[in-house]
């Protein structure tokens, strides 16, 4: 299932809010002692480079129509399932025939829509991969010291 254009848009703004808030909470100064060892070292790599990731994955997700493949999938096998059932009710030679062909137009067009997402992410992944690491090697080139 999908979610609306809406409710993807306040859980992707909920995920970056949450990130940030532990993120800011983490990298509250703490007191400092005068022992050494009580000093923590921070790890630059929480912060807002995970974040600028987290932003550009779910942006690119959001950008292309793999949730709309997949509901269009989903939709599919559900009238796929509703045909057999229809047949098991109307068990009267033309009405299997009617149910078998439209079952093998079901199946032509879920097959279609599962090939085409298919090809889709097999550079969909790579490219998210290059562009999030290419994004927060910018974002620690710009947060360096």
């Amino acid at each position: 299932m999908t979610l609306p254009f809406a409710s993807r848009l306040t859980l992707i703004c909920m995920l970056i809010f949450s990130t940030l808030s532990v993120n800011v909470s983490i990298a509250t100064p703490l007191k400092e002692t005068n022992n050494s060892f009580t000093r923590e070292k921070s790890n630059p790599l929480i912060g807002l480079p995970t974040l600028v990731v987290m932003g550009v994955t779910s942006f690119g997700r959001w950008l292309t129509p793999l949730d709309e493949w997949q509901a269009q999938i989903h939709r599919l096998n559900e009238d796929e399932l509703f045909v057999q059932r229809w047949m098991l009710v109307n068990n009267d030679l033309t009405s299997r025939e009617k149910g078998k062909r439209t079952i093998m137009r079901i199946q032509k067009r879920r097959n279609a829509i599962e090939k085409k997402r298919n090809r889709f992410l097999w550079w969909y992944y790579p490219s998210i991969a290059v562009i999030g690491a290419g994004a927060m090697a910018l974002t620690l080139w710009f947060q360096r010291d």
